[in-house]
């Protein structure tokens, strides 16, 4: 497959996953999600071990704004020390594109928590922040951006990214701090802003390499 195949394929999975996102989210606006949300909520607590809840409770301070927002920045460093000029924007307009997503559509939606969380939050509801933000668009996101470095090893950091980003979103829900609708919809989102971002500026830098200017060296 070549750069504009891969490319058209970027963006034609970055319109399903919105499309999918807004879909889940009229879904949520509606009311049709939350009998299924309920059981799940309740076979989470059905489910709680001390052991997990730690688990859980780690990652909700690992995705907390402080800490995310500080990760987010020394990865910027490290490419902007790294001269991967082209890198370090897509990181910073990824990250921050999925912040400013979640919270107007968080405003907008104004879905209320589950009653029983294990942890405190003062935000709506839909989408997960965690799981959008630190989780989708900064795991899924790093590995993307670390695939381009070193394409040899994209499957391996694409696997690990996606698998921590389920993991942000399982710790969520299990915290009862998110029903899984939410969940679901910051991981769709996240996802989102991370494929068109990345297939965006792919274009920009094939563009820039065909003109002997390539952004990223």
């Amino acid at each position: 497959m070549d750069v504009e195949e891969q490319q058209t394929s970027g963006f034609t999975l970055a319109a399903w996953l919105f499309g999918s996102f807004g879909f889940l989210t009229v879904l949520v606006v509606a009311g049709w999600t939350q009998p299924l949300d309920e059981t799940w909520n309740v076979a989470m607590a059905n489910a709680e071990m001390p052991w997990l809840v730690d688990v859980a409770e780690g990652f909700n301070w690992i995705g907390s704004v402080p800490i995310a927002f500080s990760t987010a920045a020394i990865v910027s460093v490290f490419f902007l020390v790294m001269r991967r000029w082209w890198i370090a924007g897509a990181w910073i307009v990824m990250v921050g594109g999925a912040q400013i997503l979640s919270s107007i559509t968080k405003v907008l939606v104004g879905r209320d928590r589950p009653m029983d969380a294990l942890v405190h939050e003062s935000s709506a509801a839909y989408p997960s922040g965690h799981a959008m933000v630190a989780g989708a668009a900064m795991a899924i996101g790093l590995a993307v951006l670390l695939g381009f470095l070193w394409p040899n090893r994209y499957r391996l950091f694409v696997s690990v990214g996606v698998a921590y980003a389920l993991l942000m979103a399982w710790s969520r829900a299990y915290l009862r701090v998110h029903w899984l609708s939410d969940v679901v919809g910051g991981l769709l989102l996240g996802t989102a802003v991370v494929v068109v971002v990345a297939s965006a500026f792919a274009i920009g830098r094939s563009s820039a390499s065909r003109s002997g200017d390539d952004p990223s060296t």
